[in-house]
C-alpha cells in the first residue's frame, strides 16, 4: 500500500500544480502575464523539490568545466639521485648482464632508471638462450617473433622451462606403526624423508633420497655426472649417502628422466614429470605423473607408482593405488637453502602442502 499511496500523492500534487499554473496564466495585462509565468515556475520548482529527493552527485561539479590536457601541463623536473649521476646507463647495463635472471628481475624494482635499463632486450635474450638451450639461437629468434611479439622477456615468463639456479625438493611424510614391546598400545611414528633433484644445462641431473634436510645435503648435489668407476667406489660408503645421476629430456611442460642406481645394471628408473608455476615465470613445481622400472635388455616396463602392495594390510590383500612419497617437487633457490621452510623438523611442521 505504501507505493500506491505515494503514487496517488504524486498524481494529486501534479494535478494541483497544473490547476495553479492554469489559474495564474489568465491575467488581463502583459505585465500580469509575466508575473504569473514567474510565479508558476516557482510553484513548479517547489513542487519538484518536495516530490523528489536530491541525491549527491560529485561528478556534477565538473559540468561545463574544461580540463587541461595532460600534455599541456608543465612537467616536473625530477633531480636524478646520486647513483644515477655516478653510474651511467652504459655501465649499469654491463653490471646487469652479469646477474642471474632472478637478481635481474629484483634489480628492476629499485628505481625507474634501473627498470628501463633492465628491460633491454639483450639481457632477456641471453636469459632465454640459457633457459632454452635445447633449441638453437635461430629457432628461439623465430619462435619469439611468431608467438611472443618479439619480446624476449615475455617468452621467458610464458614458456615453461627448468631452472638451474636451485634444487627441486619433495618433502614426504607418512605414519608407520612401531614394534610392540611390553606395551598394550602400538607406537606410531611419523617418518620424514626428502627427494632431491638438481638439473644441469648439459642435460644431466643429480638425484638423492635422504632423511636429512636441504641445508645439510645441498653441497652433495653440486657435482655433475660422475664416471662409472667413481660411482662404483662410492657404493661402498652406503647407498643412503650416494647421489645418483641420469639424463633428462624437456619438451613443453613435460620432463622425462632416466637413471640407474647401479651402473652395471640394465634396469633404469624412468619418470615423467609435469612442470608448472604458482606465479608467472616461476617454474617452481614438478608433479610426478608416472614412475616405472625399465629393463633395457628385455624392453619391459614395470609400474612403480600405479600399483603397489599395501604394507599395512594383511597377507593376500589386493594391490591398491598409492602415491606415498610422490609429493610434488618445490623449487628452492641456492640463496634460500639454509633459510627455507622445508628445513623445519617434524616437531615444528608435520605436513607441508606444496600448492
Amino acid at each position: 500500500m505504501a507505493p500506491a499511496s505515494g503514487l496517488w500523492r504524486l498524481i494529486s500534487s501534479s494535478i494541483q500544480t497544473r490547476s495553479t499554473v492554469g489559474s495564474l496564466t489568465q491575467p488581463s495585462s502583459a505585465g500580469g502575464q509575466k508575473r504569473s509565468l514567474a510565479m508558476s515556475c516557482t510553484v513548479v520548482e517547489q513542487q519538484r523539490q518536495t516530490l523528489f529527493l536530491r541525491a549527491y552527485r560529485p561528478w556534477m561539479s565538473l559540468l561545463n568545466v574544461r580540463l587541461k590536457h595532460a600534455g599541456s601541463q608543465e612537467e616536473k623536473t625530477i633531480e636524478p639521485s646520486l647513483i644515477e649521476k655516478l653510474l651511467p646507463e652504459e655501465v649499469l647495463l654491463l653490471v646487469l648482464e652479469r646477474l642471474p635472471i632472478t637478481s635481474l628481475a629484483a634489480a628492476q624494482c629499485v628505481c625507474r632508471q634501473w627498470r628501463n635499463v633492465g628491460a633491454s632486450q639483450s639481457l632477456w635474450l641471453r636469459a632465454c638462450n640459457e633457459a632454452f638451450f635445447t633449441s638453437t639461437a635461430e629457432q628461439n629468434a623465430a619462435l619469439v617473433r611468431q608467438q611472443y611479439g618479439g619480446c624476449w622477456k615475455r617468452m621467458l615468463l610464458e614458456r615453461p622451462h627448468l631452472r638451474y639456479d636451485g634444487i627441486y625438493v619433495s618433502r614426504n611424510t607418512y605414519l608407520r606403526t612401531g614394534v610392540v614391546e611390553w606395551s598394550v598400545r602400538n607406537a606410531v611414528h611419523l617418518v620424514l624423508y626428502f627427494r632431491y633433484l638438481r638439473f644441469f644445462p648439459d642435460g644431466s641431473f643429480a638425484y638423492r633420497t635422504s632423511p636429512e634436510p636441504l641445508s645439510r645435503v645441498h653441497r652433495t648435489l653440486a657435482t655433475r655426472q660422475q664416471p662409472a668407476a667413481r660411482q662404483l667406489q662410492r657404493r661402498g660408503k652406503g647407498d643412503a649417502e650416494q647421489v645418483h645421476h641420469g639424463r633428462f629430456k624437456h619438451s613443453g611442460d613435460c620432463v622425462w628422466t632416466a637413471m640407474r642406481y647401479d651402473p652395471r645394471s640394465a634396469t633404469e628408473i624412468r619418470s615423467r614429470l609435469r612442470l608448472r608455476s604458482t606465479c608467472p615465470g616461476a617454474n617452481n613445481r614438478l608433479d610426478i605423473q608416472a614412475l616405472v622400472s625399465w629393463d633395457r635388455q628385455e624392453g619391459q616396463a614395470l609400474p612403480m607408482m600405479d600399483l603397489q602392495p599395501d604394507e599395512e594390510a594383511g597377507e593376500g590383500a589386493e594391490q591398491q593405488q598409492h602415491r606415498r612419497g610422490m609429493s610434488p617437487y618445490v623449487f628452492v633457490p641456492f640463496e634460500q637453502v639454509n633459510s627455507h621452510i622445508l628445513n623445519l623438523p617434524v616437531s615444528q611442521m608435520d605436513m607441508f602442502i606444496p600448492g
